[in-house]
């Protein structure tokens, strides 16, 4: 079973992040498996990525309305087994901007270091 992350990445582009570390993972995966046919098993990773974007992208800004500039960090456990790609486990971390605080940390920090503005 193999472990990606997509790190922190905003919510707009987190499908183009995540479809990145899957193939890098699955690409050396496949190096250490000559007798898997790369290309079949790349095309159905594709395939299923594209499904699993649309189906997150449905749950995070459809249904539970998060920003697009949210940033969000997904980590996905998967195995490869034959030529199919499974996933055995999900994690999405979705974090919001709080303009509040981030304008308070903001003013103090400029205060603190002498920043005029």
């Amino acid at each position: 079973m193999s472990t990606v992350k997509t790190g922190p990445v905003r919510l707009s582009g987190y499908a183009i992040k995540l479809r990145r570390v899957v193939n890098a993972s699955v690409s050396s995966y496949l190096r250490s498996k000559p007798e898997v046919s790369k290309k079949d098993v790349q095309r159905k990773v594709n395939e299923f990525l594209t499904n699993l974007n649309k189906i997150i992208y449905e749950v995070l800004v459809e249904k539970y309305m998060a920003p697009k500039d949210a940033i969000v960090n997904i980590e996905l456990e998967y195995e490869i087994a034959d030529t199919e790609f499974k996933i055995r486990n999900l994690r999405v971390d979705l974090y919001e901007l709080n303009t509040s605080i981030s304008d308070e940390a903001t003013a103090e920090l400029k205060k603190v270091l002498g920043i005029q503005t």
